[in-house]
């Protein structure tokens, strides 16, 4: 008994620091015993796209490809893999999102009530469709014979209850016995239907339309009966903008007013191609820049806790004051490159986000009544918001966040304690912030809160 094809998906991308392929598995497939329930399954399975780590340098990064590997056998062999995003494999995302080829959440419902709906608008339409497809072959019969494989011409003499000729024939044998055989109107429309069956079922109707790959279709079944089923399938509404994209790769050019119309809709076709193969090479240099981006942030978080765990003396050695120094200019280095690399990218991540990673982060879980004695007598500053400051057995000072100007350094030596509201501040506000916590010896907590006794009690909690 033959083994059940299994077949599981992965998601991988190509790791910049460790240059090694990071893969994660996202689904298996059920076991099945033919490619037409596979193909069921792969159709109408969705992945959630998410980033994960290498496990090598700890990197998170999205994914870039889905491979698709078959473990019938017990071992994983890769069967086929495309990147996200490309022309053949959309992502639906919302807002922005580094893969090219998009859909919004909006468009995919639309899309799959139209694929929900396939079937049943060509049952609704197919003897009509029939009728007309015969019609527009009758003209040009023995043109169209041509187009029909030996393949077709055998299911079409089965179908009909006619003996197949031998397999020594040749396809030029089979077109002429075909024309010898079907002569009348009605015979001709049966037999043409028998050899367009496999076409139409098992292509046009199955395949769904963003997919269709029309020049692997023209090279197999011939362009006119291409361009004539690509223009004239029965489609429900919401999958009729996809045809004229696939016209546009059938087409030829024509002379008169329909020729030009036929042109117009290539020239949009093409255009359209062609900008969804730029969005997909941005996308991809969009990630390598994101990825660059995360590896020297982490440099510059490994060198601020390398300056955080100096100890703090009046008195420093020359060899010290040099480490300090290189330190420092490393971190400036480190900071200009990401900002550099910032501008080649959409500012769609916030700072906190780059703070968390290596920063004291605020827990907001702490207990609804806060003993805040442990801050009397002390000054917080908290950059991020404008206020005006508060005395109750200690004192808070505020700053807008916005830059770095006289009164903010003048605040800083003031203040025993500095909070900074990620949400709101600056991100080079934030960083000189951290250099100015190391260099006075001060503690520095970043939180997302705005509310004050929120931040006060985390302050506190966090102080122990």
């Amino acid at each position: 008994m033959p083994k059940k094809i299994h077949l599981v998906a992965h998601l991988e991308y190509l790791c910049k620091t460790c240059r090694k392929i990071v893969s994660s598995r996202v689904h298996e497939y059920e076991p099945v015993e033919s490619f037409e329930e596979l193909d069921v399954q792969l159709g109408h399975t969705n992945f959630p796209i998410t980033p994960f780590a290498c496990p090598q340098c700890g990197g998170e990064h999205m994914p870039e490809t889905m491979a698709v590997y078959d473990i019938t056998n017990g071992k994983m062999a890769r069967c086929f893999a495309q990147p996200l995003g490309s022309p053949e494999l959309t992502v639906v995302a919302s807002g922005d999102s580094p893969y090219g080829v998009v859909m919004s959440p909006e468009e995919q419902a639309e899309y799959e009530r139209g694929l929900a709906k396939v079937k049943e608008c060509f049952q609704e339409q197919e003897e009509a469709f029939w009728a007309e497809y015969y019609a527009f072959a009758q003209p040009k019969w023995r043109e169209l014979l041509k187009e029909l494989s030996q393949n077709e011409f055998a299911e079409a003499y089965k179908a009909l209850g006619v003996p197949v000729l031998p397999f020594s024939a040749s396809i030029a044998a089979w077109r002429k016995d075909a024309e010898k055989r079907y002569t009348t109107d009605a015979e001709k429309t049966a037999f043409w239907r028998a050899g367009n069956r496999y076409l139409v079922h098992e292509e046009f109707v199955w395949v769904p339309i963003d997919t269709w790959p029309m020049d692997r279709w023209v090279q197999a079944y011939g362009r006119e009966r291409v361009t004539y089923l690509t223009l004239h399938l029965p489609l429900p509404e919401e999958l009729e903008k996809y045809r004229t994209e696939k016209l546009s790769r059938v087409i030829r050019k024509k002379s008169g007013e329909a020729g030009v119309l036929f042109e117009r809709i290539g020239q949009l076709g093409r255009e359209l191609e062609k900008q969804k193969k730029r969005a997909f090479k941005f996308s991809q240099e969009l990630m390598n820049l994101r990825q660059e981006t995360g590896k020297l942030r982490e440099e510059l978080a490994q060198a601020k806790r390398q300056l955080e765990a100096k100890p703090v003396v009046i008195d420093r050695q020359a060899d010290d004051a040099r480490k300090i120094r290189e330190f420092k200019g490393l971190i400036n280095e480190l900071r200009d490159e990401i900002e550099r690399l910032s501008a080649l990218i959409p500012n769609d991540e916030e700072p906190e986000e780059e703070s968390e990673a290596d920063e004291d982060i605020l827990v907001p879980a702490v207990p609804e009544k806060v003993d805040l004695s442990g801050l009397v007598g002390k000054t917080i500053l908290i950059v991020g918001l404008p206020n005006e400051e508060i005395n109750d057995g200690y004192r808070v000072i505020w700053h807008d966040g916005d830059k770095v100007d006289i009164k903010l350094q003048a605040l800083a030596r003031e203040a025993d304690i500095f909070v900074f509201l990620t949400r709101f501040g600056a991100h080079a506000v934030m960083w000189w912030l951290k250099e100015e916590a190391i260099e006075q010896g001060k503690p520095v907590y970043f939180v997302r809160e705005r509310n004050l006794e929120r931040i006060l009690e985390g302050v506190v909690g966090r102080r122990g």
